[in-house]
């Protein structure tokens, strides 16, 4: 077994833990950024380089109307650059807007924090603040409808996106969660909507987590959760991936 994959691994385990302490409370994983939907912001299609991810705008966004917005967290040794590219389809259909970050190390901070220390709650890093930070760079370029704004993940992007999600629910009213291996509970700010969808021959990240451990910790918190299967393994088929966006944006 690869080094990433033993750590993929280790980390159900550890993961599996802390979903199940509903009443857990961790500190930190705030985000400040806010989408402007000021009428001057006057968005320029295309791909374009933060500091620290992508931006893609697609040419289908009528001008003047405030698009849906989504925030790609990537998996373990991927990039932004990966998730633009995954889900670039979709955004040209539907007329959304992507914004996909880095993480700073070769993955999220928040997975490494529990891989360092199994005993202790894990807490967030650096990449919250870079996440941050990038939002709102985006946010000063784009008309993002907060209403319509979402955070997803693949792998380790989805273990961030829920814990992200989880405690953000005022700027990201609904979680993607695809192939999640875990999350950093935290059940202190008002519920909001989690899609899941995981491979069920899924080797890497097996689907008892998400589906035994992770669902129901966030259905009993008063979460709105869906859970979707399909016969796959540690992948983000198409089909899938559309049956996600019709949950979150309708038909």
């Amino acid at each position: 077994m690869s080094p990433l994959r033993s750590l993929l691994a280790a980390f159900v385990i550890v993961a599996a833990t802390y979903a199940d302490a509903p009443a857990a409370k961790q500190t930190g994983g705030l985000l400040s950024a806010r989408p402007a939907v000021a009428a001057d912001v006057q968005p320029v299609a295309g791909r374009h380089r933060l500091r620290a991810g992508i931006l893609y705008v697609p040419e289908t966004i009528p001008p003047g109307t405030a698009a849906p917005f989504l925030l790609l967290l990537h998996g373990a040794g991927g990039r932004g650059d990966d998730m633009i590219r995954r889900f670039k389809a979709q955004a040209d259909a539907r007329g959304i807007i992507l914004l996909a970050p880095d993480s700073a190390e070769r993955t999220w901070d928040v997975v490494l924090a529990i891989m360092a220390n199994r005993h202790a709650s894990p807490s967030f890093g650096r990449d919250v603040r870079r996440i941050d930070a990038v939002l709102t760079e985006a946010f000063a370029r784009v008309r993002a409808d907060p209403q319509r704004a979402a955070v997803a993940g693949f792998s380790d992007g989805a273990t961030m996106a829920l814990s992200l999600g989880s405690r953000n629910t005022a700027l990201f009213p609904a979680t993607l969660a695809f192939s999640a291996g875990g999350m950093v509970p935290d059940w202190s700010g008002p519920p909001g909507r989690v899609f899941f969808a995981h491979g069920k021959k899924d080797s890497v990240l097996p689907i008892a987590t998400a589906r035994d451990w992770l669902a129901p910790s966030l259905s009993a918190t008063g979460f709105d959760v869906t859970f979707d299967t399909f016969d796959g393994g540690h992948e983000l088929p198409e089909a899938v991936l559309e049956q996600a966006m019709v949950w979150w944006l309708g038909r």
